[in-house]
Parts: structure tokens; C-alpha cells; sequence
């Protein structure tokens, strides 16, 4: 789970490293290659996963539906965090005008 959590946590910071300034859900499907290199990650991981021999290398193992939804919870965390950033600091420059 930690590095499935690693790995999605990476992905939703592609979405962050978009702007410092603006928020990540602004012309959210502008590049679609962004989101086929997402896709194509995520396919990936879901094969590190499930795909026996990949689980082997990995060292993983299976997930079940409640794992997936706590990795994609504490992952999407770093995209919440700079979210909370850029408006803080959006606010905090209309305030020194």
C-alpha cells in the first residue's frame, strides 16, 4: 500500500507542478498527453499489483476496493495541501494591494 500510495501520490502532483500560482483544476484537460502518461502510470501500477510475476519483483501484493480508496485518499493529499497553498497565498497578495 505505501508504494501504491507513493506512486499515486507522484500523479497527483503532476496536476501541482502545473502552476505555482494557479489552482490544478484550471484548464484541467488542456494536455491531453498529461493524462495519457497518467493513464498509462496508473495502468501500471494496477499490473505491479495484480500481475503475479510484477508482485514478485515488487514485493507487492494485492488490493482490495477499501486499500485502493485509502491509497487514492493519502495520496490526493498532496494535491489538496497545494491546493490550500495557492489559495492562502492568492488571498494573502489581494490583501498587500
Amino acid at each position: 500500500m505505501a508504494f501504491t500510495t507513493l506512486v499515486l501520490a507522484q500523479l497527483f502532483n503532476c496536476f501541482n507542478a502545473r502552476s505555482d500560482r494557479v489552482s490544478a483544476f484550471h484548464h484541467l484537460f488542456t494536455n491531453p498527453l498529461l493524462w495519457a502518461a497518467i493513464g498509462l502510470s496508473v495502468l501500471l501500477q494496477v499490473a505491479v499489483v495484480y500481475v503475479p510475476f510484477l508482485n514478485d519483483a515488487f514485493d507487492t501484493t494485492s488490493l482490495d476496493g477499501p486499500d485502493w480508496l485509502l491509497c487514492v485518499s493519502l495520496a490526493s493529499s498532496v494535491l489538496w495541501a497545494d491546493e490550500l497553498r495557492k489559495l492562502v497565498t492568492a488571498r494573502t497578495r489581494r490583501r498587500d494591494r
